[in-house]
């Protein structure tokens, strides 16, 4: 009898701890976010660079404890260039993988169908480099939200920039024949009217996107007879735009160029063309920054990477930190909706100086910048900006009040 006792309590024993292990396995089984972005062709740069990021963000999050014991952990998908096909991973990854978490790394209009898709579900959705303003003004809705600006923020930051250049009295404007190229123009001539009512806009050009030939473009700018040239092309688009501005002369006799999003990519990939003085915003530049924070992401970015971070990677890391600030923050990690009521009120510190997230739209605002390009030794292979202007997307946002207005 005494045998069967002590049998008794080790039989017992052993359940309670085989419990007391699943219960404890069941509470830190890790929180998955999926990523859906173009990982082949010439995006593959800006979204692996998006990627680090976040994945920088979630190890520091982990670090700390992660979600009440839940590691936060990143999943993947590609999506190719088809909005379609980002869907796709979206409801797999929901429907299939159970996740309560989905990102869309750069396409806007991936970002904006993500929103329409789980409206009403319980599922958070995050924009990363995505700037539509579609995406959390029309489509927006307390499920969604955004770790970059939109084309309102960056018209609105040029345009400012633009007021300290009186010289400037006649520009031209080009951009990609899509839905980022119409807003980023539209909320450009928008925010001239406020800040430089008496810059005229002598040409709109509108080049498809991906186009190889952009000789029409230019030599049509160049019978204009502008003082600027403003430009949303990016990556191989500004490539060839830069090829034949050169080609043609563009901007040797006066004219100045302002693009935007210089350092989506290495700033080196235009080195060649670009003109040497021209005005661009970029995310981060680094090598102007001198902060803690900044130093060491600097150096994580490096080890990780082999290389230096791009706005792409700072966009990416930031919008990882205020994703994982919500989680680790909310009553319950596991549940979306507890993450949404809490997120909007975040702030944090990062390589770019303290980042708050606003309640009435889940908007990340921090510096944006303005620079000059110059050629330098001492620069990232050997180019960069100088006369870095800091611009707090606070200062630019559309107002609480507009973004209510929008969503009605």
């Amino acid at each position: 009898m005494r045998k069967g006792y002590f049998g008794a309590v080790a039989s017992l024993a052993l359940l309670l701890s085989l419990g007391m292990l699943n219960s404890s396995y069941a509470q830190s089984a890790p929180i998955r976010v999926g990523l859906i972005d173009m990982y082949g062709g010439s995006f593959a740069a800006q979204a692996n660079s998006i990627r680090l990021g976040m994945q920088i963000a979630f190890d520091e999050a982990n670090a700390a404890g992660g979600g009440k014991g839940h590691q936060l952990t990143l999943v993947s998908a590609d999506m190719g260039i088809s909005v379609e096909k980002a869907i796709t991973e979206a409801r797999r990854m929901i429907l299939d993988d159970k996740l309560g978490y989905v990102v869309v790394g750069s396409h806007s209009g991936a970002a904006v169908a993500l929103a329409d898709l789980i409206r009403g579900k319980d599922v958070f959705g995050m924009g990363a480099f995505a700037t539509t303003k579609r995406f959390t003004g029309e489509e927006g809705h307390p499920m969604i939200g955004r770790g970059n600006l939109s084309t309102v923020e960056i018209g609105r930051v040029i345009a400012a920039h633009l007021k300290t250049m009186p010289e400037i009295k006649r520009i031209a404007i080009i951009s990609p024949d899509f839905e980022f190229g119409k807003h980023f123009t539209d909320d450009l001539l928008a925010a001239l009217k406020v800040a430089r009512p008496d810059i005229v806009v002598v040409r709109k050009e509108w080049p498809k996107f991906g186009a190889a030939d952009f000789t029409p473009h230019v030599t049509a700018m160049q019978a204009s007879k502008v003082d600027m040239v403003v430009s949303s092309l990016f990556s191989g688009d500004l490539v060839n735009f830069l090829k034949a501005a050169k080609g043609f002369d563009l901007f040797g006799g006066g004219t100045k160029f302002f693009t935007s999003g210089l350092d989506l990519l290495k700033v080196s990939t235009f080195k060649n063309d670009l003109p040497e003085g021209s005005l661009a915003t970029v995310w981060y530049p680094f090598y102007d920054i001198n902060s803690p924070e900044s130093t060491a992401f600097v150096k994580e970015v490096e080890k990780r990477s082999g290389t230096y971070p791009t706005g792409s990677t700072l966009v990416g890391y930031v919008s990882g930190k205020m994703l994982a600030s919500g989680i680790v923050k909310s009553a319950n990690p596991e549940d979306p909706k507890a993450t949404a009521k809490v997120i909007g009120h975040v702030s944090f510190a990062s390589p770019v100086g303290p980042v708050k997230v606003r309640a009435c739209d889940n908007m990340a605002l921090f510096n944006f910048y303005v620079g000059e390009v110059k050629r330098d030794a001492g620069m990232p292979d050997g180019i960069g900006v100088t006369k870095v202007k800091a611009y707090n997307t606070a200062d630019y946002a559309r107002s609480c009040d507009e973004i209510a207005k929008l969503r009605k």
